[in-house]
């Protein structure tokens, strides 16, 4: 399950998509760190993998006060998998909007996403 935080216009969503699809995971739950349904989107997934894209994304998962949660995605370093929930993997990613308009952003993001192969790749 990928939160991604705003601004999610169509070029984040399309860029997301793409590097999703390039990691082999293209059917990957995508939902959005506004809107106010976050909560029950987790509690109906069930995640065994969360991740935040951008700190706002992770700000917005701290933010629910989730009971399970061992470790908050703000203490969390950019591209390092932690334990967010005993059975959940959490990970926090840079924020993609910046990334599509500056090349060093755009390596930072892509470097800290590569840490998704784990999931296609144990």
């Amino acid at each position: 399950m990928l939160v991604v935080e705003p601004p999610a216009g169509p070029r984040v969503l399309d860029a997301l998509s793409r590097s999703l699809e390039a990691l082999d995971l293209a059917d990957a739950y995508v939902t959005f760190s506004s809107g106010g349904s976050l909560m029950q989107e987790l509690l109906i997934v069930e995640p065994s993998v969360l991740v935040a894209v951008g700190p706002g994304a992770g700000e917005a998962v701290d933010a629910l006060g989730y009971s399970l949660a061992q470790n908050p995605f703000a203490e969390a370093s950019e591209g390092e998998w932690f334990a967010w929930t005993k059975g959940t993997a959490g990970i926090l990613l840079p924020p993609l909007a910046p990334a599509l308009h500056d090349e060093q952003t755009k390596k930072r993001f892509w470097r800290a996403f590569l840490a998704l192969k784990a999931i296609t790749n144990p």
